[in-house]
C-alpha cells in the first residue's frame, strides 16, 4: 500500500538549493518550498503570504481552465482544499526547470480523499473510514513577480486516474512548521 507523504514534495527543491548560487533562483526555489510546505501543512495564512496580491491560477483540463483568479477567489480555493484534507497531497517533484521568472516542476501526484468524501461523490465500494488517493503525472508552471519574489499563480497540467479508481493509501500527514 502506498504511503502518501507531503515531505517528498520539496526533496528535489532542497537538492537544488544545496548547490544553487544565483540569488534570484534561490529566491524562487525557497518561495516555492515555503508555498508547498504551507499548502500541505494546512497553514492558509502562510500559504497566502507566498502569493502575489493579484494571483492568477490555471488548472487545465483539455481546453478548460478552472483555476481561481484573484486574491479572494484563490483564498477560498485554498480554504476548501485544506478543509477537505486533499492539500495533504504528494507531488514528488522529479524535475525542475528554472527560467528567468518561472519554475517548471514535473512529477508524480497522489491526491488524498477521505472515504467519506468519495462516498458523497457517489463512488461505491468505498470504506468511509479509510483514505484513498488518485494518482497521475503533473507539470506545473510557477511564474514569479520579479519585484516581490512572490508566486503569481500556477499553471497546472495533470492527468490523474478517475475518482472511481482511487486506491487505498496510508497517509503520513505533514504539519506546517514541524522539524524536518
Amino acid at each position: 500500500m502506498k504511503t502518501v507523504d507531503s515531505r517528498n514534495n520539496w526533496k528535489h527543491i532542497d537538492e537544488l538549493l544545496a548547490s544553487e548560487t544565483d540569488e534570484w533562483r534561490r529566491q524562487m526555489l525557497s518561495q516555492l518550498k515555503q508555498h508547498i510546505r504551507a499548502e500541505c501543512g494546512g497553514d492558509l495564512d502562510e500559504l497566502m503570504k507566498t502569493m502575489s496580491d493579484t494571483p492568477d491560477h490555471h488548472i487545465w483540463s483539455a481546453t478548460e481552465d478552472t483555476g481561481p483568479k484573484g486574491y479572494q477567489a484563490l483564498k477560498e480555493f485554498y480554504t476548501g482544499l485544506i478543509g477537505s484534507g486533499s492539500s495533504r497531497f504528494e507531488y514528488a517533484v522529479e524535475r525542475i526547470v528554472i527560467g528567468d521568472d518561472t519554475l517548471v516542476t514535473e512529477g508524480e501526484l497522489y491526491t488524498p480523499f477521505s472515504g467519506k468524501m468519495l462516498k458523497q461523490m457517489g463512488i461505491s465500494n468505498i470504506d468511509e473510514t479509510k483514505v484513498y488517493a488518485t494518482k497521475g503525472r503533473a507539470v506545473t508552471f510557477w511564474p514569479f513577480e520579479k519585484d516581490t519574489g512572490k508566486i503569481i499563480g500556477e499553471d497546472i497540467y495533470s492527468l490523474t486516474n478517475d475518482f472511481s479508481d482511487a486506491e487505498e493509501i496510508q497517509l503520513n500527514p505533514y504539519v506546517y512548521g514541524e522539524e524536518e
